[in-house]
């Protein structure tokens, strides 16, 4: 593994990196959906989230003091209303309780790997900048408050408060700056290449791919490749 050197500041993905160790919020909702056995297929499923998304995002459903709790009870409501509209599921007692049982479960999974991942947190911030670079809905200050997590961070931009999205380099330009150094001095780290780690790499950062499943040495497109968090503290020693 090539040696790291001259880095000042890490810029973090937060959904997938930060409260999922690695894990995409659809796939792990959809394994939620396994788990207690909604009756559905991947492709309903899929059509449920994208309605759900499409109704967030037209109707400003997400406010900004939401926690992730709030953020999924509201998401996970419209898909169930999908799928009860649809006919794909029944209306039913059983039924109207999903959308509580699913959002319990997966914030209580993002508790778990938040509450490890500090652990991490408390050691890089000793020594670099560390700051969140995030497609979110305009509540994530809320949901890093509700984490214990606010403190960590010295800059925090938002897709929605800056008006880019990602993958646009610019988002990255922000963040950067917003760290005071400069990009070769800072260490993207996401579980997702596409988003994060292929245009920080176009504006000059190094940058961590969080990916539990193996890659081949000679088939990784960022500098480094790490399997949890924790790699992070011995990656920089």
């Amino acid at each position: 593994m090539e040696q790291k050197h001259d880095i000042k500041g890490i810029l973090f993905n937060f959904s997938g990196t930060l409260d999922t160790e690695g894990c995409e919020w659809f796939d792990l909702i959809w394994r939620k959906y396994r788990d207690i056995a909604i009756p559905v297929s991947k492709r309903d499923y899929l059509c449920a989230h994208e309605y759900a998304e499409t109704q967030i995002t037209e109707k400003q459903l997400i406010e900004p003091g939401f926690n992730l709790y709030q953020t999924l009870l509201t998401k996970l409501s419209l898909q169930i209303k999908y799928l009860i509209d649809k006919g794909l599921i029944s209306d039913n007692a059983c039924t109207q309780k999903y959308p509580q049982q699913l959002a319990a479960l997966c914030y209580n999974i993002a508790i778990m790997h938040v509450r490890e991942n500090e652990k991490t947190l408390e050691q890089l911030v000793k020594q670099y900048r560390l700051g969140i670079v995030a497609q979110s809905y305009g509540n994530l200050p809320a949901m890093l408050v509700d984490f214990g997590l606010a403190s960590y961070f010295t800059d925090v931009i938002e897709s929605s408060a800056v008006h880019l999205d990602k993958p646009n380099q610019e988002i990255f330009k922000l963040s950067v700056d917003a760290l005071h150094i400069a990009p070769e001095e800072t260490l993207c780290v996401s579980n997702s290449l596409h988003n994060d780690l292929l245009p920080a790499q176009k504006i000059g950062c190094q940058t961590a791919w969080l990916n539990q499943r193996p890659v081949p040495v000679s088939k990784r497109v960022s500098n480094y490749h790490i399997s949890s968090l924790t790699d992070l503290n011995l990656l920089l020693s």
